[in-house]
């Protein structure tokens, strides 16, 4: 009767499509966060012993069946709520998951006995091949409906066939628990994290193929909100970033100054950098890192988010510590990578087909700190006709040199001069893309999408130098002065000095002496950085994402990178993340040519003039 009554409630939460919770007292669980189509299932064995990586992996679906076998006849159970779902969605999907036998010789197999389930069950499989190659997975093709060994069977395959009801099995090899019974969290963390997130995306196909849910409902059903927990942890990244400004901190005081001396002393002898103190404590940020318990986060995509950033704060903070010794350099191969032999060349080739700075610009008129605010100031106006809350404020600096954007803010050295032609471009460069990109971040609920996920330099730099492109603004000469930014890069990185890379750039590809200072100068502060060659790798990246048809204005919603992409749609199927609320304007429709002819000439070299 008790039984009757409780599987009334379920049936009826599905039909109203509300979620509910149901405990059967010390036999099982019920859990419907969202009434969707799909139910993942575990029964636990006669043993009574529950797999920790399988329970936890329950915990991450929005609907999860978790039952002791030896108490509990699920059978009587599911049939009556997966006939429900289905009538309700047109089909229902049930994954059951248990321990494999210890002869089992990859790590996860898919066991398939309907036909119809097979297109999902390689889709299933290739998303765990392309999340870790360090697990093997294979597909097998049962002659019965799929089930653990020594319980009995959910459903029989007429049964399946008519109800409009697929079931999927997957055995986990136990390769995360050694011998002595204990257990390997790193390992059990990769299984977890793999399985759910290709789950994920097995769900989210299953919905748009087999289902008759249309593009809005999938987004109802998928939809998923952001923990305390989460929140907690993103606060507090946040924090520690907010903190130090890692490229204040590593950008020389005393750069006009320097360049002065050096060229007071005929280039020959290193010039010294001054830098503003540490006002932090490394090891008590780190201790504060890593008391984050960012692994009691069941989302996989969350847990990875958090973890990268923490990993990549973790670098930074140490790099700062290690100004002015060998160590900076390794750090900042750690942080920023290595330049590759492909964008060497690239890089040789680009300073090869074009010539030297020339003197035209002597022509054009030429703007101070000043004007250059002000036109920065009119831009902001410009942008803000789409969100009154847009801002950036804009300050004339003594400490740094050049332009910087700091936190939405953007910084010009009050020693700073352009044309006003390049000034068009810097604009878009430096508010266009990084400010508009910080302010877009800020509008996500997460803090990281405006401070910026780890490794977004590439992307956002390489699509800051596209801008310039679109408005017309990205000269041979610009090119080449991130063409030689590699050259510098890969220089330093042979074990040259800072007087020998300046004479490179100044004897053998031509560039004036004030010029190689400032490209030499970026590359050798702090004790070697490389995250210049950035650029350059950044535009020929974007270049072959646009070739491929992808969405450009994607890139704007914060400060994101490539790979990240596809974390970036599925929290946006669940209405996690929002779309850009700021269009800059290099991507209004009046520059849609431009970026036509881009995707048209198709190669980084094809830009030249």
């Amino acid at each position: 009767m008790e039984k009757n009554k409780a599987l009334l409630r379920i049936l009826n939460a599905i039909n109203k499509r509300t979620p509910i919770h149901y405990q059967v007292p010390n036999a099982g669980k019920f859990i419907f966060n969202k009434i969707v189509p799909y139910i993942f299932i575990y029964r636990v064995p006669d043993t009574g012993k529950k797999d920790k990586m399988i329970a936890d992996l329950a915990k991450t679906e929005n609907a999860s069946i978790v039952c002791k076998e030896d108490e509990f006849a699920l059978e009587e159970w599911i049939k009556p709520i997966a006939e429900s779902l289905a009538q309700e969605f047109g089909a229902c999907l049930l994954i059951e998951t248990w321990i494999s036998e210890s002869n089992q010789k990859d790590d996860i197999l898919l066991h398939v006995g309907q036909k119809d389930i097979l297109p999902l069950a390689e889709y299933f499989e290739r998303n765990i091949r392309m999340e870790t190659a360090e697990l093997s997975v294979a597909i097998s093709k049962d002659l019965q409906i799929p089930k653990p060994e020594n319980l009995p069977s959910l459903f029989s395959k007429k049964y399946l066939q008519n109800k409009q009801i697929l079931l999927l099995g997957i055995s986990i090899k136990k390769r995360y628990i050694d011998y002595e019974e204990n257990i390997l969290p790193l390992l059990m963390r990769t299984y977890r994290e793999t399985l759910a997130k290709s789950l994920s995306r097995l769900f989210f196909e299953f919905l748009r193929v087999y289902t008759h849910l249309n593009a809005t409902a999938q987004k109802i059903n998928v939809h998923q909100e952001l923990t305390p927990m989460m929140n907690e942890i993103d606060d507090a990244l946040a924090q520690e970033s907010k903190k130090f400004d890692f490229l204040l901190m590593v950008t020389p005081l005393n750069a006009h100054e320097a360049w002065l001396q050096f060229k007071k002393d005929k280039y020959w002898k290193t010039p010294k950098f001054l830098y503003r103190p540490m006002h932090v404590d490394p090891d008590l940020v780190k201790r504060r890192l890593y008391n984050l318990r960012i692994e009691d986060i069941y989302d996989p995509t969350m847990a990875y988010i958090f973890r990268d950033k923490r990993t990549e704060l973790d670098s930074m903070i140490t790099m700062l510590a290690d100004r002015g010794k060998e160590d900076f350099l390794h750090g900042s191969l750690q942080v920023f990578g290595n330049v590759s032999e492909k964008l060497y060349n690239s890089a040789l080739a680009l300073l090869m087909m074009t010539e030297p700075e020339t003197t035209s610009s002597k022509n054009e008129e030429w703007i101070g700190p000043s004007e250059f605010a002000k036109m920065a100031k009119e831009e902001v106006k410009f942008l803000q006709q789409q969100n009154q809350e847009f801002n950036c404020p804009i300050r004339i600096r003594e400490d740094i040199s050049g332009v910087m954007v700091n936190r939405g803010a953007l910084n010009i050295s009050k020693e700073y001069k352009l044309t006003k032609s390049r000034a068009k471009a810097l604009i878009q460069h430096e508010i266009g893309t990084h400010v508009v990109t910080y302010f877009n971040g800020r509008m996500q609920p997460l803090n990281l999408f405006s401070l910026g996920v780890p490794g977004y330099e590439e992307l956002q730099e390489g699509l800051a130098v596209l801008s310039e492109y679109i408005v017309d603004g990205l000269n041979n000469d610009r090119l080449r002065i991130i063409a030689a930014r590699v050259i510098a890069v890969q220089h330093m990185l042979l074990g040259n000095s800072f007087t020998d890379t300046f004479a490179l750039l100044v004897d053998q590809f031509g560039f004036k002496h004030e010029t190689s200072f400032q490209i030499v100068m970026r590359v050798y502060r702090g004790g070697g950085l490389t995250k210049d060659m950035l650029y350059l790798k950044g535009i020929m990246e974007l270049i072959e994402y646009l070739k491929e048809n992808n969405n450009v204005h994607l890139l704007m919603m914060g400060k994101i990178r490539k790979d990240y992409l596809p974390i970036i749609k599925d929290l946006l199927q669940k209405e996690i993340l929002i779309p850009p609320a700021i269009t800059p304007r290099f991507m209004f429709p009046e520059y849609l040519d431009k970026w036509k002819e881009v995707k048209t000439k198709a190669s980084v070299f094809k830009l030249t003039h």
